[in-house]
C-alpha cells in the first residue's frame, strides 16, 4: 500500500500537536510496511529526503507560519495553487493507494477528486468548523453551535484572536477580511465532504455530527512517551545519584524545594497561559518556580505580567520534540489550562506517561484524555479553581526521590495508554484504510 500523506507543515517545522502526530503515525506506518511520502511545504523546489523511512517533498508554497497578517495572506494566495499543482505532479509519479490530507490541506480535495483516489483527512483541529478556528464562542467559553454569517460577525468582533492572530481592529471591522475568513472556512467546510473523515476524539467526532458530517469511529494520536519515559527516567535518578555527592545541596534540597511547575504550549489567550499566570500571583514566590514553554502574540505581555507581578516564573523558546520528555520529567506538575475546546489532549497523557501529576481544564478532548485518578480538573477559566488546586499539589510534593519512585511504578505498570500504543492506532488506521477501499469497490 503507499499513502501519500499532505500537510501545510511537516516536522521540524511544528505549529501544533497536528505536525507532531503526523510525523509519529507515517513513521509508524513506514516501519509496519506501508509505502509512505508526506507531501509539505519547503524552501526550494528540490528540498526531497527522507527520514525514517518516510519519503518527505518540501516543495508547497506558503506563509512560514499563522500567527501573521502578512503570513496568512501568503498562505490564503499561494496554498490551494501549490496544493492542486504539486500533488497532481506527484500522484503521477509514485502512483499512491490514498491521499490522506492533515490540517488545512484538505481545502483541495474537491479539485482532485476526479483523480480516482480514495480521499482521506484527519479532523485534528477546526477551522473547517469554525471561521475562527477555535470554536471559542467571543473568545471566552466553548461554541456549542453551527457557524452563519451573522454569528460569526457577532461572534468574531468581541474575540481577541482570530486564529494564531491578534484580532486587531482594523480586522475585526474590515468587511473584506472578513468575507475572506468566512470563504475560506466554507471551502475548507466544503472540502470536508470528499473525504473519509477519521476524527482523533469522540469530541471531535460529536462537532462532525452538529455539522451533519459523517465520520469513521475516533483514530486517536499515538502516544510514544511511555516508551522513551523509563530511559528518560534513568537518566534523572543518575542525576540524583550523583546530587548525593554533595550533601549541602541534597540537604537544601530536601529541607526547601520549590515545586515545579511546566506549561508547554502556544502563548495566546485560547490555550490558557495567562490563566496559570493569575492563579499563580496569589502564590507565594518562594514555593514554586513556574517554566512556560511557547511562542506567541501573547509573549510580551506575560513577560510583562511576570515582572510587574514578581512571579516566580521564566518563559523559554519552545524545545525540538524529542527533549519533551525530560521537560515533564523535571517538572512536579504540568498544567494544560485551555479555553478553547481542545480536540485531543496529548500533553495530558505524555505528562502521566512518565508519572507527572496533571491539573487540567475539563474542556473539550481533554476530558477524554484526563485519565480521573491521576489529573486535577478544573472548569475552563476558573483562576480561583486552579490556585486551590496548585495548593493542594504543593501540599503533595515532598522529595525528588519518592517523586521519581512514583513515576517508575506508573510506567512499568499502567494499563491505561494501550488505546494510544503504536501498533493498535496504526491497525485501527489501517482498517480504516481498507474499508474504505472495500466500500468503494462495492
Amino acid at each position: 500500500m503507499r499513502i501519500l500523506f499532505v500537510s501545510e507543515y511537516y516536522p521540524p517545522k511544528v505549529m501544533g500537536g497536528g505536525e507532531v502526530n503526523l510525523a509519529i503515525t507515517a513513521v509508524a506506518l513506514a516501519r509496519s510496511g506501508v509505502d509512505v511520502s508526506a507531501l509539505t511545504s519547503g524552501r526550494d523546489e528540490s528540498a526531497v529526503e527522507e527520514i525514517n523511512g518516510v519519503k518527505i517533498y518540501r516543495i508547497l508554497k506558503t506563509g512560514e507560519k499563522p500567527n501573521t497578517l502578512w503570513d496568512n495572506f501568503q498562505r490564503f494566495l499561494f496554498f490551494p495553487r501549490s496544493l492542486e499543482k504539486e500533488i497532481k505532479k506527484i500522484v503521477q509519479e509514485i502512483k499512491p493507494d490514498a491521499i490522506h490530507f492533515q490540517g488545512t490541506s484538505v481545502v483541495v480535495a474537491s479539485r482532485i477528486a476526479n483523480l480516482g483516489i480514495p480521499l482521506f483527512a484527519t479532523v485534528e483541529s477546526y477551522p473547517a468548523l469554525c471561521p475562527k478556528g477555535d470554536r471559542l464562542y467571543q473568545g471566552k467559553k466553548e461554541c456549542t453551535v453551527r457557524c452563519s454569517p451573522l454569528k460569526f460577525i457577532h461572534c468574531q468582533g468581541k474575540s481577541s484572536e482570530i486564529g494564531k492572530m491578534k484580532n486587531s481592529w482594523y480586522l475585526k471591522y474590515n468587511p473584506l477580511f472578513l468575507f475572506l475568513v468566512y470563504r475560506q472556512y466554507k471551502k475548507l467546510r466544503t472540502a470536508l465532504q470528499y473525504c473519509t473523515l477519521i476524527p482523533i476524539s469522540a469530541y471531535v467526532k460529536k462537532i462532525l455530527e452538529l455539522h451533519d458530517l459523517q465520520s469513521t469511529e475516533a483514530v486517536p494520536n499515538i502516544i510514544l512517551q511511555q516508551e522513551k519515559g523509563k530511559e528518560d527516567i534513568k537518566k534523572g535518578e543518575n542525576n540524583l545519584e550523583k546530587e548525593k555527592d554533595n550533601p549541602k545541596e541534597v540537604e537544601n534540597t530536601n529541607t526547601k524545594r520549590n515545586t515545579s511547575i511546566l506549561y508547554l504550549g502556544a502563548l495566546i489567550s485560547s490555550k490558557g497561559p495567562q490563566i496559570l499566570m493569575e492563579a499563580l500571583r496569589g502564590l507565594p514566590p518562594d514555593s514554586y518556580h513556574s517554566d512556560f514553554y511557547g511562542e506567541g502574540i501573547l509573549k510580551e505581555e506575560l513577560q510583562e505580567f511576570i515582572l510587574k507581578n514578581n512571579l516566580n516564573a521564566e518563559i523559554h523558546s519552545p524545545v525540538p520534540s524529542e527533549q519533551v520528555s525530560l521537560l515533564y520529567i523535571s517538572a512536579d506538575v504540568v498544567v494544560v489550562p485551555s479555553l478553547w475546546p481542545e480536540p485531543f489532549g496529548r500533553i495530558p497523557l505524555e505528562a502521566l506517561a512518565v508519572g507527572t501529576h496533571v491539573i487540567a481544564s475539563d474542556i473539550g478532548g481533554i476530558k477524554e484524555t484526563a485519565m480521573k485518578s491521576s489529573v486535577t480538573l478544573f472548569n475552563a477559566g476558573n483562576v480561583p479553581e486552579l490556585r486551590l488546586a496548585l495548593r493542594q499539589v504543593f501540599l503533595q510534593e515532598k522529595t525528588t526521590n519518592s517523586m521519581k519512585k512514583t513515576r517508575e511504578i506508573k510506567i512499568v505498570k499502567t494499563k491505561l495508554f494501550q488505546k494510544y500504543e503504536k501498533n493498535k492506532v496504526i491497525s485501527c488506521l489501517l482498517d480504516v484504510y481498507t474499508s474504505s477501499k472495500r466500500t468503494k469497490t462495492h
